[in-house]
């Protein structure tokens, strides 16, 4: 979210200035951590997409309790079939959630929602260093994933019709501090109730495995802010 609004009142490289009331897409919302920070960092509207209505009626709930309902709406829709027009949206936002459809592919189908002179800000997975090890490059396979380097995806930029403003990778603390602690404590309170289920403790300790993986590797890969512009 720095490239948006904190490293805009600094003055960062990557920042860019949206309009008063601007509309922003926010792609694979999930339950809507990210639509709030936006709503927050913007004064627009913000309209929220996933294909799980749970987690839509998890961000509205959020919503109404952050006062900011009426400025955030959601739809139910894939992020290959969006129901929107062409130049709809000043910004596009997705995170992690692109490699559903492929980086390249992602930007070249988004990229007519946004208006000329508009933004795409997306995080995807990417090799930060050179030959990963094979059981790593194995992990990734086994999650139906495999990351490309940052430079491959840079190239994808352009190949889509984009300009690359600038790329943030994602400090470890975003790993540690908003994600693996707390799934970990999670999984510690699941395992009490239901560890004894066999297809259940499989599912705990593949989670617990993949903060292994990332413990053991982390200087290899991560996720990084590509920010474009379109036009």
């Amino acid at each position: 979210m720095s490239c948006l609004g904190r490293e805009r009142r600094r003055g960062s490289k990557g920042s860019f200035p949206l309009p008063k009331n601007a509309q922003v897409l926010d792609i694979g919302c999930g339950t809507g951590a990210q639509t709030r920070d936006l709503a927050e960092l913007t004064s627009g509207t913000i309209t929220a997409v996933d294909n799980y209505q749970p987690f839509l009626d998890t961000v509205t709930a959020r919503a109404q309790k952050n006062g900011i309902v009426e400025r955030i709406r959601t739809v139910n829709a894939s992020m290959d079939a969006l129901p929107f027009k062409k130049g709809q949206f000043d910004l596009i936002w997705s995170e992690g959630a692109i490699y559903i459809m492929g980086f390249l592919e992602g930007l070249r189908a988004w990229k007519p929602l946004c208006r000329k002179g508009g933004h795409i800000v997306v995080s995807d997975i990417a090799w930060f260093a050179k030959n990963p090890p094979e059981d790593l490059i194995q992990f990734w396979e086994k999650e139906g994933c495999i990351p490309s380097s940052e430079d491959k995806k840079k190239e994808q930029v352009r190949k889509a019709g984009l300009r690359l403003i600038a790329t943030y990778q994602l400090p470890e603390a975003g790993w540690w501090e908003h994600y693996y602690v707390p799934m970990l404590e999670r999984i510690r309170d699941l395992k009490i109730t239901y560890g004894a289920y066999p297809e259940f403790g499989q599912i705990l300790s593949s989670c617990e495995h993949e903060v292994e993986v990332y413990q053991k590797y982390r200087q290899y890969y991560g996720y990084t802010f590509f920010v474009m512009q379109n036009g």
